[in-house]
């Protein structure tokens, strides 16, 4: 794995990142697209309440008004269930007046690391908003780890093996710079069952 280390922030980047509260990677993402566009923001705890928001009990402190588990409610930990009917976003966007739609390229329908490549580029061609969902223990560490995932905005392609994106994560940089076989690895390691994959946020005309 390669990671940038600037002697500044990037001057081109297409966000300004915001910061997560614990387990809100999710709505923290969204906040993000949603100032980039100018929407008015939406609370991470309301947008993530919306989305199934699930903590354990040690965490519900921190919190307002939030769903408590001893153990995760699915597959990829604590958080968000975007995965459950349910809690889908587009549901969630209605209900909160959020004039944004939600579509998904899920894991299995990226074959190889240049089937990803080739959609970030068209992303960031007409100034698109995706969202990449992968298993943070393959990326960060290099291993495996069950019952977590996580979600950061794309940003941009660097160069033919590197991507960038925004991470909302408070104990991590806020650009960084990944290897795309590393990131793509991560994705296909979270699978379909746990949404991994290329996320997409539109505007509504």
């Amino acid at each position: 794995m390669s990671t940038t280390n600037y002697s500044s922030t990037p001057n081109d980047s297409r966000y300004i990142p915001l910061t997560q509260q614990p387990y809100l990677c999710v709505p923290a993402c969204i906040q993000i697209v949603m100032y980039k566009h100018n929407i008015p923001l939406v609370p991470q705890e309301e947008i993530g309440y919306h989305l199934g928001l699930t903590v354990p009990p040690d965490a519900a402190k921190s919190f307002f008004k939030v769903r408590v588990a001893d153990q995760p409610p699915v597959n990829s930990g604590y958080g968000t269930q975007i995965q459950t009917l349910e809690y889908e976003p587009n549901q969630a966007f209605n209900k909160l007046k959020v004039p944004l739609t939600f579509t998904t390229r899920f894991s299995s329908s990226i074959q190889i690391v240049n089937d990803m490549m080739d959609e970030l580029r068209k992303v960031e061609e007409k100034n698109g908003d995706a969202l990449l969902c992968f298993n943070p223990g393959v990326l960060y560490f290099g291993e495996y780890r069950p019952f977590t995932g996580h979600v950061v905005v794309f940003d941009k392609v660097i160069d033919d093996s590197h991507v960038r994106f925004v991470d909302p994560d408070a104990k991590q940089p806020k650009w960084r710079t990944i290897e795309s076989s590393v990131l793509f690895d991560a994705i296909k390691a979270h699978g379909d069952e746990n949404s991994g994959g290329i996320w997409y946020l539109s505007t509504k005309d």
